[in-house]
């Protein structure tokens, strides 16, 4: 009892000295509390696919509270899945001007989306933002990977040789980098392999088109993998596996035929290679 009593003592005497710390403590609003339920109500919709009730709901929690950094993140969210692409960057871009700036989560989610829409060079920077904040988070690298490849394929007509070249350099880094903290990703490894590719580099992209397919157990492997591995055997002139590689890919998808029209122009230069 008396060390309870001593507690409350002390707890009072905090209170009433205006102590830093009773001074930090900031009570939470009504208005808080509510566009917190508002957020929460929107939250719970966008996951049961209601995407018009989870934008409703998720608006009036950001018109209730216009700091609250994640309201604007969710309601960016329900905005992009209702196809309300630019509200949906405009929300994200005000959440980092709000005091998300250092939040890695925000870059991320802005990079994706200006990706998505083609917006490079702000894809870009969101990305580097996201690296810079969060050098260990293998999104940042690839993000950035992604947005400088297609920088270089999209100045190709505008720039120099070697400004491509660097954006080339750099992009096939980040997706090292990127792998070295994800190294079986299935999505990462096929565009660095084709990077690897465009950088004239074919036995590292074949090694890592091998390594995607040792994540397949045996003789399961997808018909898109086999195809890029066939090209890059098509590009060293090994043709026996290449054929090889298309075969197994037709049988894993008869329905397509350019697997087969594929298959008959490497049989043929095949042929002639023999002459």
């Amino acid at each position: 009892m008396v060390l309870i009593r001593l507690f409350w003592i002390f707890i009072l005497l905090l209170f009433l000295s205006g102590c830093h710390w009773g001074k930090a403590l900031k009570p939470i609003t009504p208005t808080q509390i509510l566009s917190s339920e508002r957020s929460r109500l929107g939250i719970a919709a966008m996951e049961r696919g209601d995407l018009a009730e989870a934008e409703k709901r998720l608006e009036e929690a950001v018109k209730l509270n216009k700091k609250d950094v994640d309201h604007r993140r969710h309601y960016a969210e329900a905005l992009w899945q209702r196809g309300k692409y630019q509200d949906a960057l405009q929300q994200l871009d005000e959440a980092v001007k709000r005091g998300g700036v250092n939040d890695t989560s925000l870059h991320l989610s802005l990079a994706e989306k200006h990706l998505m829409l083609n917006h490079l060079p702000t894809a870009y920077r969101h990305a580097d933002a996201a690296v810079r904040l969060a050098p260990k988070e293998y999104k940042g690298w690839a993000l950035r990977g992604k947005a400088g490849w297609l920088l270089a394929a999209d100045q190709e007509s505008a720039d120099s040789p070697e400004k491509i070249q660097q954006y080339l350099a750099q992009a096939k880094n980040d997706y090292y980098r990127a792998l070295s903290f994800s190294p079986n990703n299935r999505e990462l490894l096929p565009e660095l392999a084709a990077i690897q590719m465009i950088c004239r580099q074919p036995e590292h992209s074949l090694a890592t088109w091998q390594h995607l397919q040792d994540l397949f157990p045996k003789d399961s492997e997808p018909a898109d993998l086999l195809r890029g591995k066939a090209e890059v055997l098509i590009a060293l002139q090994r043709f026996d596996e290449a054929i090889q590689c298309l075969n197994t890919a037709r049988l894993r998808e008869p329905e397509l035929p350019e697997i087969e029209q594929r298959l008959r122009e490497v049989i043929a230069a095949s042929q002639k290679n023999l002459y």
